[in-house]
């Protein structure tokens, strides 16, 4: 798939509550680097056309392919009408007060909607001239790309944006619809109880990532205290976990779906379900900007979230091919990411609802346990309900 470019951000063991998130000078070289060799990608495709001849008769050629493009294209509108959802998409699209944005994501088969946006167009026909994606491993990484000014937007936890919030930077969620509880607790086949894993390895992705935040939780809910009685021990995403479980490194570990189903098909034994001992639902992903972003570009916005909820109701009208494409993308094979959609696709929200109030009961439990906050924060600090309120105005996705 082109337009798209992929950044894995690593990020230090997660700092005290009451210390500052420090900003990554590395991830900031990071992506100079990419942005560089873009521009010296650039450069060459420039001097190549210069090599091969004449620039004005290249100008004219092109000048002149547009204008059939364009005749085409309009004599295409006029027999067939303006009433085709891409036609009013591309009409939208035209208020848009930035063109080109940059998508933070995880790199989760959860984040489907997005590449599904990418593939069948959806942000292309809503006005953008570019997406890009930069997919980050954790909370942590994801909040340092936000700060950095790498991304305009995040799809990621809630719990990257409380962080945030706590270290007192100004941005709010606008949008849920990525409520999936598709977190499982694996282990060796030798337990049968997670209080039976006293003294064992535990894996998670990143601390202070979701995985580190309900392994906690439900340790201190069996009895363990995670600080003595395990070794919690940060690995990084699910592949990774089941690799080291494989290798008998790791003990137990909290691995999202279609993984879950590489360890169950291997025999490892699943000693916990999100959904069954956590929450129904989980506020899994939010759609979140700085607050300057949403004062200054709401069609923009608009428009990112218009073709998200676009991807997120052809998934559910087109299994088989959404299937495809995930395994395209997250390289599972076919039959586990059918399963996952089968399994998961009743949680994606094309009117980007949150979760239930028993998911975000259970989200701030979470949060205040592990001492990102005291409290439950005031919904006014942490959501701009604009968009959900208004969408019957502008979100037409038929």
């Amino acid at each position: 798939m082109q337009g798209r470019e992929r950044l894995r951000l690593r990020t230090p063991r997660r700092p005290p509550s009451n210390v500052p998130l420090n900003y990554d000078q590395g991830l900031k070289k990071d992506v100079v680097g990419l942005i560089e060799e873009e521009r010296r990608d650039e450069f060459q495709r420039i001097k190549q056309i210069i090599q091969g001849g004449d620039i004005m008769k290249r100008r004219l050629m092109i000048q002149a392919e547009c204008a059939a493009v364009l005749f085409f294209v309009l004599l295409t509108f006029s027999v067939l009408g303006w009433d085709r959802p891409a036609a009013q998409a591309a009409v939208a699209g035209k208020g848009l007060e930035k063109t080109k944005i940059t998508y933070i994501g995880l790199a989760s088969m959860s984040m489907l909607p997005g590449e599904v946006a990418q593939e069948k167009g959806y942000f292309k026909e809503e006005g953008f001239t570019e997406v890009k994606f930069f997919n980050v491993q954790g909370a942590q990484a994801g909040a340092q790309a936000m700060v950095s000014g790498v991304g305009d937007v995040t799809v990621a936890s809630p719990t990257t944006l409380i962080q945030l919030l706590e270290t007192g930077y100004k941005m709010k969620a606008v949008w849920g619809g990525f409520n999936l509880p598709f977190l499982d607790w694996y282990a060796q086949p030798r337990f049968k109880s997670i209080l039976e894993t006293k003294g064992g390895r535990f894996a998670i992705t990143q601390y202070g990532s979701l995985t580190d935040v309900l392994t906690r939780m439900a340790l201190l809910k069996a009895g363990i205290d995670p600080e003595k009685d395990v070794k919690i021990l940060q690995i990084g995403p699910s592949p990774q976990a089941l690799a080291a479980m494989e290798a008998r490194q790791i003990d137990v570990a909290l691995m999202s779906a279609p993984t879950t189903y590489v360890a169950a098909e291997k025999g490892f034994v699943k000693l916990m379900s999100m959904k069954d001992q956590i929450a129904p639902d989980w506020p899994l992903h939010m759609i979140f900007f700085k607050d300057e972003y949403i004062a200054q570009n709401p069609n923009t916005i608009k428009a990112f979230l218009r073709a998200h909820s676009r991807a997120m109701s052809w998934i559910k009208e087109n299994p088989d091919e959404a299937a495809k494409l995930a395994s395209s993308v997250y390289k599972f094979k076919l039959e586990f990411c059918r399963k996952f959609i089968d399994q998961f696709k009743d949680y994606w929200y094309a009117d980007g609802r949150l979760a239930s109030p028993e998911g975000l009961k259970a989200f701030w439990e979470t949060e205040v346990m592990v001492g990102d906050v005291k409290e439950p924060m005031p919904m006014n600090r942490w959501l701009d309900d604009t968009f959900l309120k208004t969408q019957n105005e502008w979100l037409k996705l038929k």
